[in-house]
């Protein structure tokens, strides 16, 4: 696999982790989006393939391990999480707080 990835690539590898057809459209544009230093972060965990996730980038005092640990997100929601919190911090850190990570690991 190489540094970038494709709607192809992405929505294969989200259905092999479980999410339904339905779940990866919805997912793609995000991933696609995300912010240049978790997308290599994202693209280094996907392409090396240990299930260990990576403890940088940090934004908020989150990186993709510790969001996954503390709020029971599967791997692509920690990601989708953490650029979330890099783009909308105020707004990330506030629904963490309130619990509403648990829709983002559905």
């Amino acid at each position: 696999m190489t540094q970038e990835f494709n709607r192809a690539d992405l929505s294969a590898l989200l259905l092999s982790l479980g999410y339904s057809a339905g779940d990866a459209d919805g997912m793609l544009p995000e991933l696609l989006a995300m912010q240049p230093p978790i997308r290599q972060a994202f693209t280094t965990w996907w392409a090396q393939q240990t299930g260990m996730l990576p403890t940088t980038p940090v934004y908020e005092g989150y990186n993709p391990a510790s969001l996954a640990e503390q709020y029971h997100l599967r791997p692509v929601a920690a990601f989708l999480t953490l650029d979330w919190l890099a783009t909308e911090p105020e707004t990330a850190r506030k629904a963490l707080s309130e619990g509403y990570d648990e829709i983002l690991s559905d």
